[in-house]
């Protein structure tokens, strides 16, 4: 049977540090040009964060559309997934390649788990303003990396948000995976990309500022076996607003 961690959009880092092995504090940080990220691991779970400001933007621009003032925009996300996996490639050569659990198993054999036994992803939403018009099927995403398999995309018009899950590896064990990093983590263009176009009609010439567009992730992961789950990493992509102004 399987056993669970698993790791994230840089959210892939510190969860090698699963099953309640320690009872003290683990702190890790890794940074840079693009990507920083902070775990904690208290009592055998992990939480941590991974701030993508720098690889997501908004940028746009006001036209005329059948005579009515608009403006319209796009969210870019752009990111190496050598700069995404840095710190939790670096933290399981450190931390876990070649240690093993209190039961005598190798860390990097444990399987990566979402809840209830589901294939291991990680969640990255975009919310836009009420009257903000997201152009849902000119969204743009894909993933020329071996480790995301899949992307699928939602849109939720409650709030307006477009979410993306990304399937982490091919539902490998840690050292499976970062086998799919080490291929590319010493070259360029192995990139995940996101370009979602919006448009907002400006009714108000007064008004300077449109509305506000955040963006914020969650990978959360759990240890498995037969019918117990425990939740080990809940680690997030710090929120990013973006205010939309004139």
């Amino acid at each position: 049977m399987k056993k669970t961690i698993k790791k994230t959009m840089s959210m892939a880092v510190a969860m090698m540090m699963v099953v309640g092995v320690f009872v003290s504090v683990t702190f890790a940080f890794a940074a840079n040009e693009n990507v920083s990220s902070r775990y904690d691991e208290v009592n055998g779970k992990i939480r941590g964060t991974v701030n993508l400001s720098k690889v997501v933007k908004s940028d746009g621009r006001e036209v005329v559309k059948k005579g009515k003032l608009c403006y319209e925009g796009t969210v870019e996300g752009r990111v190496e997934v050598r700069d995404l996996f840095e710190g939790a490639y670096d933290k399981y050569l450190t931390s876990f390649k070649g240690k093993k659990t209190l039961l005598g198993r190798a860390y990097e054999n444990l399987v990566m788990f979402d809840k209830g036994g589901n294939f291991p992803t990680a969640k990255y939403t975009v919310r836009f303003p009420k009257n903000f018009k997201v152009n849902v099927n000119s969204i743009d995403v894909s993933a020329n990396t071996r480790t995301i398999s899949k992307i699928t995309k939602t849109y939720n018009s409650a709030d307006n948000s477009v979410t993306f899950v990304f399937n982490l590896g091919n539902w490998n064990d840690y050292r499976e995976f970062f086998e799919l990093y080490e291929k590319e983590k010493g070259t360029e263009g192995h990139e995940i990309k996101i370009k979602m176009p919006y448009s907002v009609e400006i009714k108000d010439q007064s008004v300077k500022n449109l509305g506000r567009i955040s963006a914020e992730g969650k990978c959360e992961l759990f240890y498995k076996k037969l019918f117990f789950e425990k939740k080990i990493v809940d680690i997030s992509a710090e929120k990013i607003d973006f205010d939309i102004t004139r």
